[in-house]
């Protein structure tokens, strides 16, 4: 695959990777964790995600996957993939379309999918540049809530337990999966754009402060004990907030959310397109066709309560070997056959 991205795209890609589908689910678990430290844990994943962003802009070249690492990326990928649309058309099922096949949507989903995947590079390139007035709108309209927000839920702070913390970091991790992504898009920026220093801190404080208000505004809304009760707590707020304009304010965005996952879905679906061709192979478009109708078999099978409860579950244990243990190690040993080059010569 041959292109380009200026630094700003690949912000963009970033961006929606990080916070697409994951954004109206982690925050339930994190608080039951976590507790009214919840958000203090949040903070600090951010931080260990910062210097993760660190270190993948000092060392992203020396990232090269070979042919065993590239399936092991491409099935972790895959399995991302799998295990959102699951929870996507969980959640369709149970707010919007309850009495449509789960194949019919997921069919519509996937078809999208296979003809931005079948278009240019520069077509899922672009789109987030399109969702991001709709993400703004979905900002202004959870602002609606601030009135009923309540300061107190939090208090008091400073009384988690350390097996809370470490069950609350780890629930924090789940907002920053897909953060490997850099790794992959990175060698594509154009040389003469600046991406270390301030812009990828303005970039990580933009990603921190979208999703940790998230966590805070949860919190402030809802009570300790009714935090169980509620598995996708910006959706209730949503729900409870009444204008004129539109009747289910959260049906309304439950539709921006929807188009807003399925870019980030075919974000991930664009980093196993770098690997997958990036060496030529025969019938590229074969190859996409064979995926989108493996990841709809596979789905059908996760769209029940209890798998998808399984999925959020233990899907976050998959970023630590794919974030942090392969890349270190893919780094290391680049770096160490680099200097052995350098050696000989």
């Amino acid at each position: 695959m041959s292109f380009k991205l200026t630094k700003v795209q690949f912000f963009i890609m970033l961006f929606f990777i990080e916070t697409g589908v994951v954004y109206i689910s982690f925050q339930q678990a994190l608080i039951i964790k976590g507790g009214r430290d919840a958000w203090i844990m949040f903070a600090v994943a951010t931080i260990i995600a910062f210097i993760q962003l660190l270190f993948y802009e000092k060392y992203y070249k020396r990232f090269e996957l070979g042919k065993i690492t590239s399936w092991l990326y491409i099935l972790y990928w895959l399995t991302l993939i799998i295990g959102f649309l699951g929870y996507m058309q969980y959640t369709l099922n149970t707010w919007v379309i309850q009495s449509t096949p789960p194949i019919v949507t997921l069919v519509i989903m996937l078809l999208v999918s296979l003809y931005i995947s079948l278009s240019r590079p520069s077509t899922v390139i672009n789109l987030g540049v399109l969702i991001i007035p709709f993400v703004i709108i979905f900002i202004i309209f959870i602002l609606l809530a601030t009135h009923e927000l309540k300061f107190s839920n939090i208090l008091p702070i400073g009384d988690s337990t350390v097996p809370q913390w470490l069950s609350g970091v780890h629930s924090s991790v789940l907002a920053f999966i897909g953060i490997e992504s850099y790794l992959i898009l990175r060698k594509y920026v154009l040389e003469n754009e600046k991406v270390a220093g301030k812009p990828l801190l303005i970039f990580h404080l933009i990603v921190s402060i979208f999703m940790g208000a998230s966590v805070i505004g949860t919190e402030f809304y809802y009570a300790l004990k009714e935090i169980n009760l509620v598995p996708e707590p910006i959706i209730y707020i949503l729900k409870s907030q009444k204008v004129t304009f539109v009747k289910r304010l959260d049906i309304f965005f439950i539709y921006i959310w929807l188009a807003w996952s399925i870019l980030t879905i075919n974000l991930f679906i664009f980093n196993i397109r770098i690997v997958l061709f990036s060496k030529k192979r025969k019938h590229p478009n074969l190859m996409m066709i064979i995926l989108h109708c493996f990841i709809l078999v596979v789905t059908l099978f996760l769209v029940d309560v209890y798998q998808v409860n399984f999925i959020r579950k233990y899907l976050g244990y998959l970023y630590y070997p794919f974030t942090i243990v392969l890349p270190v190690i893919i780094i290391l040993k680049n770096k160490r056959r680099d200097s052995k080059c350098d050696k000989s010569q």
